[in-house]
């Protein structure tokens, strides 16, 4: 797993879904727990031994995740929410930089609109 600076998410842009998870076990393993089974159902049982959710998260996020979920099928956001503000934040300094929107349309396969759009949000 890459290593990002989750600090600069802005946890309000991201889904309702995702903020719930960030709030019962923190955004590094949220982070995790997206990069795992983004995407996907993910059932979280009522015994710790009965998942390999052990092998991404520790221990005490693990309890947490059980003693609010246990016995539901969460489905787990995309990783891309987290990794589309990033981007965006990366864009938006990159731009104050000087960098023009037809550099940052290529460097990032974006359109020229989105860029824009992009450097508007700050």
């Amino acid at each position: 797993m890459e290593q990002h600076d989750l600090t600069l998410i802005d946890v309000t842009q991201l889904p309702h879904s995702l903020q719930s998870l960030i709030e019962c076990i923190g955004i590094e393993n949220a982070y995790r727990l997206t990069c795992a089974y983004g995407g996907r159902p993910k059932y979280i049982p009522k015994h710790r031994e009965r998942t390999r959710l052990v092998d991404i998260l520790p221990p005490e996020a693990l309890d947490a995740l059980i003693k609010r979920f246990a016995g539901m099928a969460l489905e787990i956001p995309k990783s891309d929410h987290f990794m589309r503000q990033l981007r965006n934040l990366q864009i938006q300094r990159e731009s104050a930089e000087g960098l023009s929107r037809s550099l940052l349309a290529n460097k990032y396969g974006l359109s020229l609109r989105q860029i824009g759009n992009i450097r508007r949000l700050v």
